[in-house]
């Protein structure tokens, strides 16, 4: 065969394939067409994966137990079989243990469907996360951690919203914040304790778990601050908030330095001082189109004002980052 486009497309395929079963695959020749190719390689992937699943789903009727039981746990041995023969560092060996943890949820979730076991689905969630937790650890793997955090997040929350509130009587803050407090603990762990023994984290997860943290904290503030009664339900938002903003901005300016980290923080903050400000213009009385038209001026003065003081904290500080 020559050099048609077809063959060097293959050659291509068979370069990255061994790459990433060696775990070579870093960010050296990171062209464009690499890109490129290697977004191909991830719908090409994802609309197999999708015509799969759309298969088995019209089909789903018309299988057996047996055979949906039966069709996870087959994919979910394949993968752990692929998981232990390849290398844990490469790309191939954490896309198996990927969808080794994947198929772990998807098989205990079958099993309840076709038992109609009729469980709560927060402790198939802790459950999951529990099988989900060791295969990272023995992985040494980000991007299994990564996983395994959403499912671990999830159960967290579920937990809360049917355990936690209805039993203690928590405001309905509680959860979100309390959620924000651990998120920002467990990310501090990975980046500080764990960094020892798995290496640096990847900056993409140290972003991921701080906005993961901010997020509920954020808007749990907000709902606190701008109700009818501010603040009459709780601080827990706004503690949250504090506690994670101001830990961000501690630990990522001044013992390490992360400015999207940082900005991450402060973003969240801003929204929170704006929002606080633009509402308590709003409850003063303003009747007249010139009464309303300062209030717009003043909420936007305060906004630009807020957002103008803690972009100064954005400021170059030692190195770059």
């Amino acid at each position: 065969m020559g050099d048609t486009p077809q063959q060097r497309s293959l050659d291509a395929l068979a370069r990255w394939f061994a790459g990433a079963q060696s775990g070579d695959v870093r960010a050296r020749g990171a062209s464009p067409d690499k890109w490129a190719f290697a977004l191909f390689i991830f719908f090409g992937a994802a609309q197999l994966i999708s015509a799969a699943i759309m298969f088995f789903a019209y089909n789903w009727r018309e299988l057996s137990d047996l055979t949906k039981i039966a069709l996870p746990q087959g994919a979910m041995a394949i993968s752990f079989l692929a998981f232990a023969a390849l290398p844990k560092r490469s790309l191939l060996g954490q896309v198996a243990g990927v969808a080794a943890t994947v198929m772990i949820g998807v098989s205990m979730a079958v099993l309840g469907q076709v038992y109609q076991l009729g469980a709560d689905p927060w402790p198939l969630f802790a459950i999951w996360a529990a099988f989900a937790l060791p295969l990272a650890l023995i992985a040494r793997s980000d991007a299994l951690f990564g996983v395994w955090f959403v499912i671990a997040s999830t159960a967290f929350m579920l937990w809360g919203e049917e355990i936690l509130r209805p039993r203690f009587g928590f405001g309905v803050e509680v959860v979100p914040a309390s959620y924000a407090v651990l998120a920002f603990a467990v990310l501090l762990m990975r980046d500080f304790a764990a960094s020892i023994a798995a290496g640096p984290q990847p900056n993409w997860q140290r972003w991921l778990f701080l906005a993961s943290a901010l997020v509920p904290a954020t808007f749990g503030a907000l709902d606190e601050a701008l109700a009818d009664k501010p603040f009459e339900s709780g601080v827990y938002g706004t503690l949250a908030l504090a506690v994670v903003g101001g830990g961000a901005l501690l630990f990522y300016g001044v013992v390490r330095n992360d400015r999207p980290a940082r900005a991450l923080a402060l973003f969240a903050i801003a929204v929170f001082a704006g929002g606080v400000g633009v509402r308590t213009v709003w409850r003063l009385d303003l009747d007249s189109i010139g009464e309303i038209a300062f209030g717009f001026l003043l909420s936007a003065v305060w906004v630009v004002g807020v957002t103008a003081v803690l972009a100064r904290l954005l400021r170059p500080r030692g190195g770059a980052s």
